[in-house]
């Protein structure tokens, strides 16, 4: 009995925990469908403190060069673009209609007005 409390104390105070920080302006909250989310989740919390702690050593005689930098920045800049894209060309495999995220655009969206005409 005893260690069922433990158990469920150390979930109690998980989700409080999850509570508070949904509440901070910061935050986000992302509902989990798939097994590979969690993967996604984790990797995309490292990229952020990672990304965060590379804006701030920028120009700091101990920091990354600007340079190297500015590479690191770009590289990710494309890796979120190429999940938007892999994300459009699963939609329009299984004939979902892709409403790209807030600050992004369908990349197929050229593609598919290309293809009506043809069709017509």
């Amino acid at each position: 009995m005893a260690k069922e409390n433990v158990k469920q104390n150390f979930r109690q105070e998980r989700l409080d925990r999850k509570l508070e920080l949904a509440k901070r302006d910061d935050m986000e909250v992302i509902s989990r469908r798939a097994a590979e989310t969690n993967d996604f989740i984790r990797l995309l919390s490292a990229n952020d403190y990672i990304i965060n702690r590379l804006r701030n050593q920028l120009g700091r005689p101990s920091g990354v060069p600007v340079d190297q930098a500015v590479k690191f920045l770009e590289r990710n800049e494309e890796l979120r673009q190429e999940m938007n894209k892999l994300n459009a060309e699963m939609c329009q495999s299984l004939g979902m209609s892709y409403r790209a995220p807030r600050g992004f655009d369908n990349p197929l969206k050229e593609d598919e007005k290309k293809e009506v005409k043809k069709k017509a």
